[in-house]
């Protein structure tokens, strides 16, 4: 449960004051409905791992799963695909309306608000999208298909993007286009970074 471990950090390093208390962070695991929705992926990860050695554990651990990732997907309107393979330290800014269905997800993934992520089946496309480390994506985000972003990568706010993007590069619009090369999001993703003039 290492990728749990980490996300806990991550996310309580993005939304509490440094240097938390005790109280604090209990209160973060116990009150963050964002942690809530990454910890039952995880818990469904655990699950399948389970599943996959034979465990007498896997059928309560998955029955337990699927009754708690239906509270989320009907409350929160938020789904994380079993299928989807997402990196440690995922960090979810705000949970409505996010719909990540089978794609491959790098370590410090930052996601906002009613962002979709999965295949284009238009066309008969049955690729996943394949995102790198330390990418930040905005809300309203869609990144669908056979795409590969890279490396500490930040899309935009409403972005719509179906083709590659090379690292560190800001990328804005439907369709989405670099805008920026070389671009450093390592503050927006929590990595520290230079600040901004």
């Amino acid at each position: 449960m290492g990728a749990l471990h980490e996300d806990i950090a991550r996310g309580m390093a993005a939304v509490l004051p440094p240097g938390p208390s005790e109280r604090t962070r209990l209160q973060y695991l116990l009150t963050n409905s964002e942690f809530h929705c990454v910890a039952a992926y995880r818990l469904g990860q655990l699950a399948n791992d389970l599943r996959r050695r034979r465990s007498p554990l896997a059928v309560p651990v998955q029955v337990i799963h699927r009754l708690i990732n239906r509270v989320i997907t009907h409350v929160d309107h938020l789904e994380i695909a079993p299928g989807a393979a997402v990196g440690p330290g995922l960090v979810l800014m705000h949970r409505h309306g996010v719909i990540i269905g089978p794609a491959v997800i790098g370590r410090h993934c930052v996601v906002h608000q009613n962002v979709t992520i999965g295949q284009r089946v238009a066309g008969g496309d049955q690729g996943v999208p394949r995102l790198g480390d330390n990418v930040w994506i905005g809300p309203g985000a869609v990144i669908t298909g056979d795409v590969t972003v890279g490396t500490g990568v930040t899309i935009s706010a409403g972005s719509v993007l179906s083709k590659d993007v090379p690292d560190r590069c800001l990328v804005a619009g439907n369709p989405a286009r670099v805008v920026a090369r070389d671009y450093d999001n390592s503050r927006m993703i929590g990595l520290g970074g230079e600040p901004e003039s």
